[in-house]
């Protein structure tokens, strides 16, 4: 599944220099603007079964919600979202407290959004890097191996009877549900497990 680039920005077009740059380093991935906040946040909530990575601006116009607004809507839903804050305040005018609720809830990066694009690109590709070795995209390769019946039929039966498929079992661990995390625990825990058992060799 292709990354999705979201920036939701209300002074930007798809012509800016960062979106074009986006689509140049990021061939594969579907980079789409949204200027209402609203409508970007709705973006986001759709697409949570996705590799999702936002740049979200700080300020909106008056009588839109504000950046940290949405990005507490989205942290309410999941915490595997990857959110980069952008802004044209200096830093020193952030109320201290902000900065730390920006990190509490998991920002990825805040930056300005006057600086050059180049250094933008560097947080996007270093999101995309990280977004590639969780374990929910690491379990998205491997499940596409098997044919779209194998990924829709029964896989997993809780001891309450609740029954998973493959698809299923993606969609929890990214929507961050408790059965996700708890799933996201496990094959953590079967990892090192293998690579506690002595195993030298390991395919590519």
């Amino acid at each position: 599944m292709n990354t999705e680039i979201l920036i939701i920005d209300d002074n930007f077009d798809m012509f800016d220099p960062l979106i074009v740059e986006l689509k140049e380093h990021f061939p594969d991935a579907n980079v789409t603007l949204q200027n209402n906040p609203i409508d970007g946040l709705n973006y986001v909530l759709a697409n949570l079964s996705k590799k999702i990575i936002v740049l979200l601006d700080y300020h909106f116009k008056t009588g839109q919600p504000r950046g940290y607004d949405i990005l507490l809507k989205i942290r309410e839903k999941s915490s595997l979202v990857y959110v980069i804050l952008m802004t044209a305040q200096q830093f020193s005018t952030i109320p201290h407290e902000k900065l730390v609720d920006f990190v509490n809830n998991d920002t990825l990066a805040v930056i300005q959004n006057t600086v050059d694009t180049s250094e933008i690109i560097k947080i996007v590709a270093k999101a995309e890097q990280q977004l590639n070795v969780r374990v929910d995209c690491v379990l998205e390769q491997w499940i596409a191996k098997h044919s779209e019946d194998e990924q829709n039929e029964p896989y997993l039966t809780t001891t309450s009877g609740q029954v998973y498929t493959l698809k299923n079992i993606l969609t929890e661990i990214r929507q961050g549900t408790e059965f996700g995390k708890a799933m996201e625990r496990k094959i953590l825990l079967l990892a090192v497990d293998l690579l506690t058992r002595g195993k030298k060799q390991v395919d590519d």
